[in-house]
């Protein structure tokens, strides 16, 4: 009698529990499925006469390939969710594109028909994630979106995304710029979308594959604070605002420490990896960033023995760094790196230090 007693008031609880989500108003559960993919959002909405009418509403589009086992499912679940939903409700489109058979082929004309058919809304956070789609271009649509502020491209190593050569870029209120294995068939296309982007807050450019001779001329990102770049592909003053800056070197090209190098005043943590030797020329650029409190060397070779005093060490490991990071270092201990650490050790705040030698 007491398990029956308990089983139902288990159920009632259960019911009303339920009763309280649908009585939520239409934009909190709207809300609630933007952070399901569309695939799983849709479902659910089916389950319930409650939910049923807000799907073509949805928020976000969340569009994954490898959430359906085959191809032809997902191309007409897209096809479908972007001709019912209403797009102008749309502020967030995520499209995952990936290969799971070798038979298996997107055709690019329904890619650009699926990418356009997005920024035909006023959609403000787009990612195109195009994974072995070979010498895929990107429509021009993508770049002259009014109301987009996240904006993240990525293909992969053996198969990078193409942007082709731009006449025109309009992206004002753009915030977020992330670029992996993406290849400009035209270096001044880069410039432009750079220039473009004057309200940019974090850039992330990552495996661009093209070839830059030379920094490009941007001009100045005011709003800048983080940045994750190849060293040679900027100008110093492009970071002068930034807090925070990861930067992978060439080997082939050095650092260059030249004399309209900014101070880095607001810079607080710091990583950088490069194969060089040039450890003098590393001194002297950690001195352009007095505030700096988190460094992380990687990849560093010493070959040579550098002569230096302890007035070299930068200002800011006596003042405010906290942590160092030197990672794959190679190479004998010289006089010069072990003074650095040595003024770490010093320091009446104890800095943390995690050394690792190959």
């Amino acid at each position: 009698m007491d398990k029956s007693v308990s089983t139902n008031k288990m159920l009632r609880t259960e019911v009303e529990v339920r009763d309280r989500i649908n009585d939520l108003p239409d934009s909190l559960l709207l809300h609630i499925l933007s952070f399901l993919p569309a695939k799983e959002a849709v479902g659910t909405c089916l389950l319930s006469k409650r939910w049923r009418p807000l799907w073509p509403s949805l928020p976000t589009l969340d569009l994954k390939r490898q959430d359906f086992q085959r191809l032809e499912f997902f191309q007409q679940f897209v096809d479908k969710i972007l001709k019912f939903v209403d797009l102008k409700s749309v502020k967030k489109c995520v499209l995952w594109l990936s290969y799971y058979k070798t038979q298996e082929y997107f055709r690019p004309q329904k890619i650009s028909r699926w990418i356009n058919a997005m920024m035909s809304t006023q959609v403000e956070h787009l990612e195109l994630h195009l994974m072995r789609i070979d010498d895929y271009e990107l429509p021009s649509s993508v770049f002259t979106a009014n109301d987009i502020k996240v904006l993240k491209l990525s293909g992969e190593m053996i198969s990078s995304v193409r942007v082709g050569t731009l006449s025109h870029v309009n992206l004002p209120l753009l915030e977020v710029l992330h670029l992996k294995c993406v290849r400009f068939t035209n270096v001044r296309s880069l410039g432009m979308l750079l220039s473009a982007c004057a309200l940019l807050k974090h850039l992330v450019l990552r495996h661009l594959y093209s070839t830059f001779n030379c920094p490009l001329d941007i001009g100045g990102l005011n709003h800048l604070v983080t940045a994750d770049v190849p060293q040679f592909l900027l100008p110093w003053k492009v970071f002068s605002n930034a807090t925070f800056l990861r930067f992978d070197l060439d080997h082939m090209l050095p650092v260059k420490v030249t004399p309209d190098m900014p101070t880095f005043y607001n810079l607080t943590h710091l990583e950088f990896k490069y194969y060089s030797s040039d450890w003098n020329t590393t001194l002297k650029y950690l001195q352009s960033c007095p505030k700096l409190e988190i460094l992380v060397i990687g990849g560093f070779v010493c070959s040579e023995m550098l002569e230096s005093t302890i007035s070299d060490v930068p200002h800011c490991v006596s003042s405010s760094l906290k942590e160092f990071h030197l990672c794959s270092y190679r190479g004998h201990s010289n006089r010069c790196q072990t003074l650095f650490i040595i003024q770490c050790k010093n320091r009446k705040e104890n800095v943390r230090q995690h050394l690792e030698a190959d």
